[in-house]
């Protein structure tokens, strides 16, 4: 009786090693299935290109639209929806782009919430837009802020001196009531008649905000020279739109990244620390696409679809892991001892 006993407890014990071996090489093929699908994704990723327009606009240095391409000062600014719809990310929400100017570095918003000839004789209530000053914005001076029905009390209405030219800081805290822009509005100069109306520029977007706080509504004017029939200023239209300034980032760097007789590459930077990176086909280089004497980075820029990548991955390895562990269950449980409802013995 002891030898059957002896003989039953090694049987059992031959199949409890094979059961953990079993489960060691299965979790061993996890992770060969999940470093496996990551090398793919990162390969995947590391091939593709920075999208160069969005909405009929080019996208260009310093901007980019893919985490990883264009400046590491602009990153995240520019928002793409459906490659129709490209919008300017500030701390007050998200303002449609109209243009971008890469030769006069400035871009064109529009704020929902200003004034148009849409809206007739009804002013909306305006809210100020707000600029991220370290992002190397700033608001342009050929702008003209037009604010409606203003509190008298705290906003200084009355016609701009003439010397104001020569002497802006008498001008600075007036609201000129006698720019011809109040009687000439583009696109329906009859409209708002009945309303007060003076023009003021805020060198900043908390002056602006200051003035809404005061004022019912607003619109801004920018001078447009796409359209112009020539170059003197005379030429220039009025549109609605506010016109932000932006500093051209362009280094010697990333122009050489760029130069077609060095690979043609794309500029961009690394997401983990923002250093500059040369986007290549094949790679990412710290010079540019031909110069294999420098430091390659092997590792791909983190793009938009990345994150889905992994789980699309992850997913397809944990099903490879389940398939294999119903390959290899055996039919029989696992006992240790001998069942002694059956035999009688412990």
């Amino acid at each position: 009786m002891h030898s059957f006993l002896a003989c039953k407890m090694e049987e059992e014990y031959q199949f409890v090693q094979k059961r953990f071996f079993h489960y060691r090489f299965s979790q061993t093929i996890l992770i060969f299935a999940a470093l496996s699908g990551l090398l793919i994704i990162k390969a995947a990723a590391q091939s593709s290109l920075c999208r160069t327009s969005c909405g009929g606009l080019p996208i260009q240095y310093p901007f980019g639209i893919d985490d990883g391409c264009g400046s590491f000062e602009y990153r995240s600014l520019l928002v793409c929806t459906n490659d129709t719809k490209l919008e300017l990310r500030t701390p007050t929400g998200r303002y449609l782009v109209k243009n971008i100017s890469y030769v006069n570095p400035h871009i064109i918003i529009s704020d929902p919430s200003m004034w148009s000839c849409s809206a007739g004789d009804d002013l909306p209530h305006s809210i100020s837009f707000s600029l991220d000053i370290s992002r190397k914005f700033s608001i342009s001076n050929f702008n003209t802020f037009l604010y409606f029905n203003c509190n008298a009390s705290s906003v200084l209405v009355k016609p701009q001196p003439s010397d104001c030219e020569d002497q802006t800081s008498r001008c600075e805290s007036v609201c000129d009531s006698n720019n011809y822009l109040c009687e000439s509005l583009p696109d329906c100069p009859k409209t708002l008649s009945k309303v007060s109306c003076c023009s003021y520029y805020p060198r900043t977007s908390d002056s602006l905000r200051l003035m809404l706080q005061n004022c019912e509504s607003y619109t801004s004017i920018y001078w447009d020279i796409a359209n112009a029939s020539g170059k003197s200023s005379y030429n220039q239209i009025p549109a609605y739109g506010i016109r932000l300034n932006y500093e051209n980032l362009s280094t010697n760097h990333c122009l050489s990244c760029q130069y077609d007789g060095y690979g043609r590459g794309t500029c961009g930077y690394e997401t983990e620390f923002g250093n500059f990176l040369c986007l290549c086909n094949d790679r990412n280089v710290t010079t540019y696409c031909s110069d294999h004497g420098h430091l390659h980075h092997k590792t791909a820029r983190v793009v938009a679809g990345t994150v889905v990548g992994v789980a699309v991955g992850g997913l397809i390895s944990a099903g490879v892991v389940i398939w294999y562990f119903r390959r290899i269950k055996p039919n029989r449980p696992v006992r240790i001892g001998v069942d002694n409802s059956r035999n009688g013995y412990m």
